[in-house]
């Protein structure tokens, strides 16, 4: 036991642990006071630097700000407002999904169609694919499958800005907007007329005499592994608050990027194609979707680039020359696109 007298007389009373020593002490306190002084010094260096940039470029942002007003009233609101229609549409369809079951008529969806899906899957593929792939679990796939889904719901934007951030396919835009949109709406369409159950729900669902559900997994499926290692229900909480519970067929999952794939990916088609295979496999693995929904999804994104490009669309398609320049697609090229 140590005593140290203080400017007051009194001796406050030191206990040191074994083989720790006054030096020591001093030492510790002499490093924690150096670190809040170098952090002060680093602070205080970016703020003058974030000043003096500031100063520098005032005139140049002044001017940016004054003409920004200019380049607002110069964008084109007509084609903006156009490209926008059928995704706003999709989004007002998915948000009041289950109100607009109840206006017309079409209730709540307590017993989706469990049949039609696997049938039909069986007669093209002679087997469940999803059924081979989900019997192998494993956290490395499961983080795996997890990065496509996670990256699912921001795409379409991380794309569009790529799109827009390129000078040679910032026309690509409005028709990969376009083509996007109309995706999304017949495909919320098809789910709001036929709802059809996922692999996890016919797998799982078991009904009484009378045909009421007794018991069901959690709808997000094989992620609630996922959300068991990280102690956190991040998928639960995603797939919980969906409105559109049973929407199996077509997969939008699959759909989005082949999109992507279809009007001029970024880091070209070949990663768009292993990021179209990587989202089927992870799908199916998680028990998220038939390997029919997959096939209904590329279809359907397919279908909807081929008719803009061969039939009708308000935006002009636009084509890569040898130079690597963009340029616009005209009638007698039009099947060059991809």
């Amino acid at each position: 036991m140590l005593y140290a007298e203080t400017t007051s007389g009194r001796y406050n009373k030191f206990r040191f642990h074994k083989g720790y020593s006054y030096t020591n002490r001093m030492t510790y306190k002499t490093g924690k006071a150096d670190l809040i002084y170098s952090w002060q010094q680093f602070i205080e260096t970016l703020q003058t630097t974030a000043l003096a940039y500031y100063e520098t470029r005032q005139a140049e942002i002044r001017d940016m700000l004054q003409d920004l007003p200019k380049k607002i009233k110069s964008l084109p609101w007509r084609n903006i407002i156009i490209v926008a229609l059928p995704f706003l549409t999709y989004l007002l369809l998915f948000k009041f999904y289950v109100n607009i079951r109840e206006i017309t008529g079409l209730e709540e969806v307590t017993h989706p169609n469990i049949d039609v899906l696997p049938a039909l899957e069986e007669h093209i593929f002679f087997c469940h694919p999803h059924k081979l792939l989900s019997q192998y679990p494993h956290l490395f796939f499961d983080c795996l499958a997890a990065v496509p889904y996670l990256l699912h719901f921001p795409l379409p934007f991380l794309f569009m800005f790529y799109l827009l951030l390129s000078p040679k396919k910032r026309a690509a835009v409005f028709p990969y907007f376009w083509c996007a949109g109309w995706v999304n709406l017949i495909a919320v369409i098809f789910q709001l007329l036929f709802p059809t159950a996922p692999p996890w729900y016919t797998d799982t669902a078991v009904f009484d005499q009378n045909g009421e559900l007794i018991y069901v997994e959690e709808n997000e499926a094989g992620f609630q592994r996922l959300d068991r290692v990280i102690g956190h229900g991040l998928f639960h909480g995603i797939y919980s608050q969906s409105p559109v519970k049973f929407g199996a067929f077509p997969s939008l999952h699959i759909a989005w990027p082949t999109v992507i794939l279809l009007n001029h990916p970024w880091f070209g088609w070949k990663v768009a194609s292993v990021h179209v295979a990587w989202i089927t496999l992870a799908a199916l693995y998680s028990t998220h979707h038939y390997a029919i929904d997959a096939l209904g999804g590329i279809l359907l994104a397919v279908m909807i680039k081929a008719c803009i490009v061969y039939i009708w669309s308000p935006f002009e398609e636009y084509k890569h020359t040898d130079d690597n320049e963009t340029a616009p697609v005209t009638d007698s090229d039009s099947s060059e696109i991809v």
